[in-house]
């Protein structure tokens, strides 16, 4: 059940992904699945995988380039099921901006709406903080005056408060290797080669 009702095929507001974003669910006991996601909207997703748990099973799903979402199992699909996910207010509403962004960057949208240009940073090391204060090692893939791309095997949920360097941010998505941040106070010109050491 969604909060419109029982789901019995692919809202209109559904968007098919270009491609499809590999994932995994954990499942109640610690079980995990590998499928993969084909169509995604701020209430659910459409989960491809050969086996398919009961309507109703709590799951949380680690989605690429999309993060952490708990939910549950919900209407069965040709080839997979939906999973209705768990979200409200802020939270909904700034995973529906990252979605519109997902779909915009796969048709080549995003990099003409970027506020600032990105310049690569060729592997620099830096560190993020988790909120309490633990440091992770990562590598600067690129930087902008609004914010960084950070390769790292650890990678905070999308939505994350996190401090890189001396800069307060917060995680706004995914990719294969690392995850990207928003600064909340965007640098200026003279502080780039500083914000992060």
């Amino acid at each position: 059940m969604t909060q419109f009702g029982k789901r019995a095929a692919p809202a209109p507001s559904a968007a098919p992904m270009p491609q499809g974003f590999a994932a995994r669910l954990l499942l109640t006991g610690g079980r995990e699945m590998r499928c993969e996601v084909t169509a995604v909207d701020p209430d659910s997703a459409l989960f491809l995988s050969s086996e398919r748990p009961a309507e109703g099973t709590p799951l949380i799903a680690y989605i690429d380039e999309v993060g952490r979402i708990d939910g549950c199992v919900g209407e069965a699909d040709d080839n997979g099921f939906w999973v209705n996910f768990s979200l409200a207010g802020s939270r909904q509403a700034r995973f529906a901006r990252h979605l519109r962004w997902l779909i915009r960057r796969d048709r080549g949208l995003a990099a003409a709406e970027r506020r600032h240009t990105r310049f690569e940073a060729a592997g620099k090391k830096v560190h993020f903080s988790l909120p309490g204060g633990r440091e992770q090692p990562c590598d600067l893939i690129d930087i902008s005056l609004s914010g960084a791309g950070l390769r790292s095997q650890v990678r905070p949920s999308v939505g994350s408060p996190v401090a890189v360097g001396r800069m307060k941010a917060r995680v706004v998505r995914h990719f294969e290797d690392g995850f990207a941040v928003e600064f909340l106070t965007p640098l200026d010109q003279s502080d780039l080669d500083s914000a992060l050491g």
